[in-house]
């Protein structure tokens, strides 16, 4: 079955019928209290001449003409004296031969009233109405009324509380299905909910204004008012419609009232006051801290100035010239106290960026604020003490490394010369064996007593380093070449995305190469089997960037800082060959030719990423 909310045409039908029950609803509620107002339910049939309305109108026609007025169209009033039957004291015109209606009434004139026509008394007025359908005539409208309302008179009711039921069913069902929309899930806005709200809640206050003055207004029974005043009551209600149907929409999306002007221009302002308020922060924050002193003084000064002048206190000329030099003296011990306080910030901000030289004057200087500084000055000798403590300590270490690693090479060179000659020599299959394993070890301590040595130099930076415009594109080709066998071996598959164009950059093409070394060897060793390996190289700015992706064979159970660090590799076991040493030394390097390299861990996923200046 298919779901009602959505069906349009059933929505068309539902808005068109809760218009027209409202409609018959007002209608019938207020022709049902006008009949009763007007005495329509007195229990027996009633002529229009029976009705208080006609009543009020006679008797309105009759004080009118003894006070000297004419009476309306279509009516002629007759005076006569009560105590002389017969006696007509005046006439507006003859007797007519067929009338509508005649009736009579008796008005008395008092003594105190200055505008009577006649004398003060009791006269009988005789009213004839010649043509009720008139619409010249006073008595047309209600004529009218009485005509139309008086025969449904037992209906109005009902059919005001049966319309009013009708509308509220209708009604209901638009306010279930606002916002269901047919091919669309849940709650959809259409054109209608995109209309601010507030220009909705403005057009329904312009109608009901101009409703409002038009009924005020209104005078007689003329057909160009009932069609403005119709006109526009149909526009009040089906703006109304539309209103309930856009808010329950709105109600059900939520936050409805971001959809307003007035929320809107509130948002702007307060953008607008947030600017100015950072405006004005920014603009406090780059004056010196003695003018931020003063600043701030002179405003809290002036404030209690005006205070005092609002509050209407009057003092003498003495106690003004008093405050004057207090306040001035207020304002010169703020001055001294933020200027001591921005010698301090100086000094500190100095000694957070590294010069550990930098000291403050305290000899003028307040108690607190000189016990603060001689503090400053005392963080800064400690500093450049531990710092030249730490420099001979690395000092001695690489000189350490790099002496211990020369004198192992004489001896290592020996050995791996010797068992080169050995491994030459025709010799049993066990001592064969044992010669490899010599062979092998006797390479990987060479290697790493050159990676010690690389490692110390780079670390200190007793490396020649030759900048040159360099292809990049070319040295990675060239380090793709020398690594396909070991990389086919593992069963990795290179991915390289490179740009059309030759990307060069400002390196030592050597020590680049080293790099690249490097990194692809610890791609060899530690890549996952079968899987890819990515290297991309791009432009970023004015730089240029090779990245180095692939998945770890084993967990990478440290994080990227602690792989960066000397001898630390990303397997716990330690089951492969290497020193630890590439990854620290591929920084230094880099940094050496003005670039960075970092490191990335993801999971498995390691990432490495290299930038030089471009040429």
């Amino acid at each position: 079955m298919s779901d009602l909310r959505r069906s349009l045409p059933l929505k068309a039908a539902a808005c068109f019928l809760t218009i027209l029950f409202l409609a018959l609803s007002a209608i019938s509620a207020l022709a049902f209290a006008i009949s009763f107002d007007m005495g329509y339910y007195t229990g027996r049939a009633l002529d229009f001449t029976d009705t208080d309305a006609f009543t009020s109108l006679r008797d309105a026609e009759a004080v009118n003409y003894l006070y000297g007025g004419e009476p309306s169209e279509n009516v002629v009033v007759l005076v006569e004296d009560p105590g002389h039957p017969g006696a007509v004291l005046r006439q507006s015109g003859a007797v007519p031969a067929s009338y509508d209606a005649v009736s009579e009434t008796e008005v008395v004139i008092p003594d105190s009233d200055p505008g009577r026509a006649l004398e003060a008394g009791s006269y009988r007025v005789t009213v004839y109405v010649l043509d009720f359908d008139d619409p010249d005539s006073a008595f047309y409208g209600e004529h009218l009324f009485f005509s139309l309302f008086y025969p449904l008179r037992n209906v109005l009711l009902p059919a005001a509380v049966l319309s009013a039921v009708l509308m509220l069913v209708c009604l209901v069902y638009l306010l279930c299905a606002a916002g269901h929309r047919r091919g669309a899930e849940g709650i959809t806005a259409n054109v209608q909910d995109r209309i601010p709200l507030d220009l909705y809640l403005l057009g329904e206050w312009v109608l009901a204004y101009l409703l409002l003055a038009m009924w005020r207004n209104i005078s007689g029974i003329y057909i160009i008012q009932l069609v403005f005043l119709s006109v526009t009551c149909l526009a009040l209600a089906v703006l109304a419609l539309a209103l309930l149907l856009t808010v329950a929409t709105r109600l059900k999306l939520g936050r409805f009232w971001e959809n307003t002007i007035c929320w809107r221009a509130l948002r702007w302002a307060c953008r607008v006051l947030r600017r100015c308020g950072r405006a004005l922060v920014d603009f406090v924050r780059i004056l010196p801290l003695t003018w931020r002193a003063i600043a701030l003084v002179c405003l809290v000064l002036l404030a209690q100035t005006a205070l005092i002048y609002l509050g209407g206190v009057s003092y003498s000329g003495s106690y003004y010239l008093l405050a004057l030099l207090m306040d001035a003296a207020l304002a010169a011990g703020a001055a001294l106290l933020s200027w001591q306080l921005q010698k301090l910030k100086d000094t500190g901000k100095a000694l957070a960026e590294g010069d550990l030289e930098a000291q403050v004057d305290t000899s003028r200087m307040f108690w607190d604020l000189r016990t603060h500084g001689e503090h400053l000055n005392a963080i800064g000798l400690g500093m450049s003490r531990a710092v030249d403590q730490r420099m001979r300590s690395e000092r001695l270490k690489t000189e350490l490394i790099t002496n211990v690693s020369h004198d192992i090479k004489t001896p290592l060179t020996s050995i791996i010369n010797y068992v080169d000659l050995l491994a030459k020599e025709d010799l049993p299959d066990t001592a064969a064996d044992y010669v490899a394993v010599l062979d092998r070890q006797s390479r990987r301590l060479k290697k790493l007593t050159e990676d010690l040595v690389e490692a110390s130099k780079a670390s200190t930076g007793n490396i020649t380093v030759h900048l040159q415009p360099i292809v990049v594109n070319e040295i990675v080709r060239q380090a793709m070449g020398d690594y396909d066998q070991r990389l086919a071996a593992g069963k990795l598959e290179v991915i390289v995305t490179a740009p059309g164009e030759d990307l060069a950059a400002m390196a030592d093409g050597r020590l680049l190469w080293r790099v690249l070394d490097n990194l692809l060897s610890n791609v060899c060793k530690y890549a996952l089997s079968g899987s890819r390996v990515y290297l991309d190289l791009e432009r970023a700015g004015d730089r240029v960037r090779l990245t180095v992706k692939n998945i770890s064979r084993d967990s990478l159970n440290i994080s990227a800082e602690e792989l960066m660090e000397r001898f630390v590799r990303g397997d716990a076991s330690r089951h492969t060959e290497g020193s630890g040493l590439g990854l620290s030394i591929a920084r230094s390097l880099m940094e050496l030719m003005g670039g960075t390299f970092s490191i990335a861990v993801d999971g498995d996923l390691f990432k490495a990423e290299l930038t030089l200046k471009g040429a």
